[in-house]
């Protein structure tokens, strides 16, 4: 009886493909499917000295485990100036390693991505997050206003 009741509990919490939500919070920002990987990407306030946050919510939606690699995940961005930079994650630690998520398991992360001036536009292929292809690009706008063009000319 113990068995039955701890396999309901746990169906309970699995993730359901294509929902993009878990315990009824839904993923907020923009949402894609790869692979296996239900994904959604939201920019978060940028970091006061140049660069992004980026918050990802993840769940997937096979009963096996699937790769989900932060550490290769390709993000560009476009400065005010019109520059195109490419952005890595700050990781100090070297914390950020490809990983397999459970089947039916959810995750998030927020990764800050720093930049040494304010950006117009970030840019995030998701499929890069699960080495598929062809990429999938999603792309966010600052919510900041422009800087002044004697910012910009600096």
């Amino acid at each position: 009886m113990r068995a039955a009741v701890l396999s309901v509990a746990l169906a309970a919490c699995a993730y359901r493909p294509g929902s993009f939500s878990h315990y009824s919070q839904d993923f907020p920002g923009q949402r894609t499917t790869v692979g296996c990987i239900d994904l959604s990407v939201q920019r978060r306030p940028d970091l006061s000295t140049g660069g992004a946050v980026l918050g990802y919510q993840f769940g997937n939606r096979c009963d096996h485990p699937a790769p989900i690699d932060f550490a290769q995940i390709k993000v560009l961005a476009r400065t005010y100036d019109g520059h195109d930079i490419e952005l890595t994650p700050f990781d100090p630690d070297w914390q950020i390693k490809p990983l397999q998520i459970d089947g039916r398991a959810t995750g998030e992360e927020a990764i800050a991505y720093p930049a040494l001036t304010r950006l117009a536009e970030v840019c995030v292929d998701a499929a890069s997050l699960t080495h598929e292809s062809p990429s999938r690009w999603l792309c966010f706008a600052s919510t900041d206003l422009p800087p002044t063009l004697a910012e910009v000319s600096r």
